[in-house]
């Protein structure tokens, strides 16, 4: 191997190791990430970990500031928000889409993932207080959702659909990681989503997308610890009441000042 590739490669390890991390709520949230100290963690040099998180702060999974380097952004109310009703605009397009092309090649690849998120979920095999922060769940959650809408064809709006899932996903695993010793919320979670593709295959569009946001809606309450409702226009989620989040959400969670 060159020096080039072999440099290109240690590059690409950092980048998706570190990448990784941001998601699963590894690195924590407001944490600086100072290069020493991630050469000690992963032990990998200087240059692959500076071009790993200059690509990781043009997806916004990293912040970079001048004079101050790089850190892990915070998890705040509105961004969240912003972040969810933005899915629910852009999936709601790209789902309309591909259950009007439909084809064979798309529903078969569809079963397998409901089949693969089935077996993940809770059930006699696995204990159903660990099940969201398994492996298996993170990959066939992400593999359902990415092929649900994978018939769009706007590459453009699968890229944006892409980097707001990776978004949200720092929010709910960290959230998982909160809820991890107690039974999760969502029973029912696997159905959810079988509901959502029950649809799909139908052919009933509008019943699809409705049930995805209302999906969707969920989450953001349990991640807010706040209930929540889709306002008139149908384009974003709002908070219906002020009350009370979990001490550990509010410590993480709390509304912008100003």
């Amino acid at each position: 191997m060159s020096k080039t590739a072999a440099a290109r490669s240690l590059s690409q390890t950092a980048y998706e190791t570190l990448r990784r991390d941001l998601i699963d709520g590894v690195l924590a949230p407001g944490s600086k990430l100072m290069i020493a100290d991630l050469q000690s963690v992963y032990g990998l040099g200087a240059m692959p970990l500076r071009e790993a998180l200059n690509r990781l702060s043009a997806e916004d999974l990293v912040q970079k500031t001048e004079q101050r380097g790089f850190s892990v952004p915070p998890l705040n109310f509105e961004d969240y928000l912003q972040i969810q009703s933005a899915r629910i605009v852009i999936e709601s397009a790209c789902l309309r889409e591909t259950v009007s092309l439909g084809g064979t090649d798309w529903e078969d690849r569809m079963v397998v993932c409901m089949h693969h998120l089935s077996r993940a979920g809770p059930g006699a095999r696995i204990d159903e207080t660990e099940f969201l922060l398994s492996d298996a769940w993170a990959k066939s959650h992400r593999e359902f959702h990415h092929t649900l809408i994978s018939g769009c064809s706007n590459r453009r709006l699968l890229a944006f659909a892409s980097n707001l899932y990776e978004q949200s996903a720092r929010y709910r695993m960290r959230t998982r990681r909160i809820a991890s010793l107690r039974p999760p919320a969502r029973a029912f979670l696997v159905e959810e989503h079988k509901a959502i593709l029950d649809a799909a295959l139908d052919g009933l569009a509008d019943t699809a997308v409705e049930l995805l946001v209302e999906h969707y809606r969920r989450s953001v309450e349990i991640v807010l610890g706040r209930p929540v409702r889709l306002a008139r226009d149908g384009q974003r989620f709002e908070v219906k009441s002020e009350t009370d989040m979990t001490p550990e959400q509010a410590v993480e969670l709390r509304p912008r000042a100003g």
